[in-house]
């Protein structure tokens, strides 16, 4: 129940009305930022208390507005501002917003080569956050079914919906990491070799941060020419100008 205190008018069911009537009528979106721990927005962590004066809070839940984005999009990034000063929760909500953005453009053109050629370079994204869905989109392209081009589109879309369900572990980008440095291990110096494993070593013991090694590989890319491995949104997910150095050091993995 929400209740203006103030005037203790139980607000529940025009806020209902409101959100149902504002979310069916949005245009097509990809995702939601809403006001952390608001009555009407929250997604978590809103206060509930036990009375109309602000009294014990008796337990916590979601606002009334931000409970019904999730009954609705549950399959979309939905996060809340205070939240995105995590840099963890931050970049799995950007790359998630920015890839589902992108599909998006190419489902609407329903040409099936631009779907294989998002799957070529989102491979290593992909990979990162869930092998046997990356290789199920896969199989879904391949279309061994025969299935109409709509279909194959709405199962990608599904199947892709599925994939983002959870950030990247760290043990998924070491695998990662290994996978592009095999490009170029037969053309790098002893040193170079030893150097990049000591730091991939280091990232798995979680002392650097990824870009650490995205940085390097991508040198490598660069110095060796590796076209398709430039063409990797692994490298950069989403625009670099959303890049920030800051985190706010509370629960990385929250």
């Amino acid at each position: 129940m929400l209740v203006q205190p103030s005037t203790r008018e139980n607000v529940t069911e025009k806020m209902e009305q409101f959100s149902n009537a504002f979310l069916q009528t949005l245009p097509e979106v990809d995702g939601f930022i809403l006001k952390n721990r608001s009555p009407s927005c929250g997604t978590c962590d809103v206060k509930i208390y036990s009375s109309f004066e602000k009294g014990p809070v008796k337990g916590k839940g979601t606002g009334l507005f931000g409970g019904a984005v999730i009954k609705n999009f549950s399959h979309l990034p939905i996060e809340e501002e205070g939240r995105l000063s995590n840099f963890i929760i931050r970049e799995h909500f950007f790359t998630r917003l920015f890839t589902i953005a992108h599909y998006k453009m190419i489902k609407h053109t329903k040409n099936i080569k631009e779907l294989v050629a998002f799957q070529s370079d989102y491979k290593y994204l992909f990979m990162a956050y869930n092998q046997v869905k990356q290789k199920e989109l896969g199989r879904i392209i391949a279309n061994q079914k025969n299935e109409t081009i709509e279909v194959v589109f709405d199962n990608y879309e599904k199947t892709l919906y599925e994939l983002f369900m959870r950030a990247p572990r760290y043990t998924s980008n070491v695998n990662v990491c290994e996978h592009i440095f095999g490009y170029f291990k037969t053309k790098l110096k002893k040193q170079e070799k030893a150097h990049f494993l000591e730091l991939l070593q280091k990232y798995s013991e979680k002392k650097i941060p990824l870009s650490s090694l995205l940085v390097i590989l991508k040198t490598w890319a660069i110095r060796f020419d590796e076209k398709y491995l430039l063409r990797q949104t692994y490298f950069e997910p989403y625009p670099e100008a959303l890049v920030e150095i800051s985190d706010s050091g509370k629960g990385r993995d929250y």
